[in-house]
């Protein structure tokens, strides 16, 4: 029974280590699952201006998708300029690393 406990114990702590990653930007930092989630928000809508426009602010901001940690950023100014550069942090800069480019040597 206490090795069970123990076990259980480490599973616990590995998961809650895995679930804590957080992505900054300037004095604030969100869930890296949520930055996700705004990523794929931004590239339905091809919002990937490093300075969005207003309206495309508006429209992710609408977005019941949008998780609730980003609403302090809709509500404040700079907000299109958060999220380009949450979204930019969290974009591999090789696009072999995603396989977007057909010709890079090892993409399926």
């Amino acid at each position: 029974m206490r090795v069970l406990s123990v076990v259980l114990v480490l599973v616990l702590s590995v998961c809650s280590g895995t679930l804590g990653v957080q992505v900054q930007v300037g004095d604030s930092s969100f869930p890296l699952e949520a930055v996700k989630q705004l990523k794929e928000l931004m590239d339905l809508d091809n919002y990937v201006s490093p300075h969005l426009a207003e309206t495309s602010v508006a429209a992710v901001c609408a977005n019941p998708l949008l998780p609730q940690v980003f609403q302090p950023v809709c509500r404040a100014k700079g907000t299109g300029i958060v999220f380009s550069r949450l979204v930019y942090i969290i974009t591999p800069s090789d696009p072999c690393e995603i396989c977007a480019n057909p010709s890079c040597f090892g993409c399926l």
